[in-house]
């Protein structure tokens, strides 16, 4: 069994593929590679933003079969950011598999990837190292679990740690720490390191969410955890995620919002996926091109000359999504 350490950041600059994607490379031996497949959220050459939507690891050699297990893990400026545990069996003649495409992680050069990757060349040590990581998971996640539920108990107004931070929302006020709400967003550490007047005061006003969303927010914030989602909430919650950079939020809720997409509401959550999630307007892009018929149909619609009159830019650029996936189905 070989093992690789990874400890670097990500490259500065993109490189094409095979399939025209925007990738960057980190190496992590002669053979071994891990890709992170880039979307320019700008599209323009001067000033690019970039965001990490998938991430795969690549072989040169690909005439063994063999397995390859490992943990990655995304930091930035010191805060979690991303965190995935991996196992994939290459047969023969497969070069390369995903570790995870359902992530929406804006690119920064502070962006440190850390872990480690283990390869070995029999299916069979592959099953005793899953047997081995499913009993340590297993374990993990008991103990997370009971870590979450602490935390919760910390929201508890009668919790014997005291809270020094009161949150005020239509009218209600919230007690939190600010410790957690600053390990956990990157704008919470940004306004209590400074002597800003939240910090002063011992309050923040939030006045860009609803009582319920802020509750539902700091419930992820303490204990990882989200309940009783619907479309509507979703969406609340991804703008307020997307407000305190809380980019695991973001993603649970895009992963809600893929799997709620009907024809109903796939216009509201493509508008939402352009403001928010690129990974989310891509998904409802295609949705629209394989289930919502023919452009002599929807643009009869009051959903299209809504979004042509309001977000004129989306709609050409979904006319020409629609446009490319006509022209191929007639190749075909």
């Amino acid at each position: 069994m070989q093992e690789f350490p990874v400890n670097c950041n990500l490259p500065s600059l993109s490189t094409t593929d095979e399939s025209g994607r925007e990738v960057r490379i980190l190496q992590i031996s002669d053979e071994w590679t891990i890709v992170c497949v880039m979307n320019n959220l700008i599209r323009n050459i001067f000033l690019p933003n970039f965001q990490i939507i998938s991430i795969e690891i690549h072989r040169k050699n690909t005439a063994k079969e063999c397995s390859v297990s490992g943990e990655l893990i995304i930091t930035q400026q010191g805060f979690q950011v991303f965190q995935k545990k991996f196992s994939q069996f290459f047969e023969a003649a497969k070069s390369c598999a995903v570790m995870d495409s359902g992530i929406s992680l804006n690119y920064s050069p502070q962006l440190w990837f850390q872990g480690f990757v283990k390869i070995s060349d029999a299916r069979e040590k592959q099953q005793v190292c899953l047997g081995n990581e499913e009993s340590k998971l297993k374990i993990e996640l008991k103990s997370l679990e009971g870590l979450s539920n602490d935390f919760e108990r910390l929201l508890h107004p009668e919790s014997s740690c005291p809270a020094d931070i009161t949150l005020k929302c239509n009218g209600v006020s919230i007690t939190a720490h600010k410790t957690i709400l600053s390990a956990r967003s990157p704008v919470f550490a940004a306004m209590f390191a400074h002597q800003m007047k939240e910090s002063l005061k011992n309050e923040v006003d939030i006045t860009d969410i609803d009582e319920s969303t802020l509750r539902a927010l700091l419930k992820y914030i303490y204990t990882g955890k989200i309940s009783n989602l619907t479309v509507d909430s979703a969406a609340e919650l991804l703008f307020a995620a997307d407000q305190r950079q809380l980019q695991d939020l973001k993603a649970v809720c895009s992963h809600y919002l893929k799997d709620a997409l009907s024809p109903q509401n796939v216009w509201k959550i493509l508008v939402l996926g352009d403001m928010y999630s690129a990974d989310l307007k891509t998904f409802a892009v295609d949705y629209i091109c394989n289930n919502c018929g023919e452009f002599s149909v929807i643009e009869k619609t009051e959903e299209w000359k809504q979004l042509r009159k309001e977000r004129q830019d989306l709609a050409m650029e979904l006319l020409e999504s629609l446009v490319k996936y006509r022209e191929g189905k007639k190749k075909h």
